[in-house]
């Protein structure tokens, strides 16, 4: 048996992790060989506020190309799931992590619910927009890719109306992975 060279480390950090004793790290793994699975999630992303909502999405959508473009992050697949949203990113440098997720979490809070430097959060009758910090993964290996990629694809058809279980099916039947029956 091969002994290990490296030591194990945690690979996930943020979101509901933070209320586990187990899930408290040292800090956010950052990388930039592979790529991240990240999650931001609002509960008071409803209604008028909903991610979903036709000028929210479209505004959600430029804001992270635009923060992508100028912060070096590469964006390979996303879904926009009304209160949440999956990513799968890639970094050009870990240095940026920081000021990407910044910029970008106060943008779309900014832009969804009207909050500026002129209206305050108590004018708009929200004490906070994001439910946790966001989550992040990294994705190692090839099948780790390709289940998150599975993953976001099903929650992309969540987001349209289909059921989890079906959306799941219907996965795994474009790639092959059940025999239509």
């Amino acid at each position: 048996m091969q002994k290990e060279f490296f030591k194990k480390t945690e690979k996930a950090y943020g979101g509901e992790l933070l209320k586990k004793r187990k899930g408290r790290i040292a800090g956010r793994p950052v990388v930039t060989k592979q790529t991240m699975h990240l999650v931001l999630r609002s509960s008071v992303a409803k209604g008028k506020w909903s991610f979903l909502e036709p000028k929210n999405k479209e505004n959600i959508r430029i804001i992270l190309r635009k923060f992508a473009e100028k912060y070096g992050v590469k964006l390979l697949h996303g879904a926009n799931v009304g209160n949440h949203i999956h990513l799968e990113i890639q970094l050009t440098n870990r240095h940026t992590y920081k000021p990407f997720i910044r910029a970008v979490t106060a943008a779309i809070a900014m832009k969804i619910t009207g909050v500026s430097r002129w209206k305050s959060k108590e004018d708009v009758g929200i004490n906070k927009f994001w439910d946790l910090r966001p989550f992040t993964r990294v994705v190692v290996g090839w099948n780790a890719r390709l289940s998150l990629k599975d993953y976001i694809k099903v929650n992309h058809l969540e987001a349209k109306g289909f059921k989890r279980d079906i959306a799941k099916v219907f996965i795994q039947r474009q790639r092959g992975l059940l025999q239509s029956g």
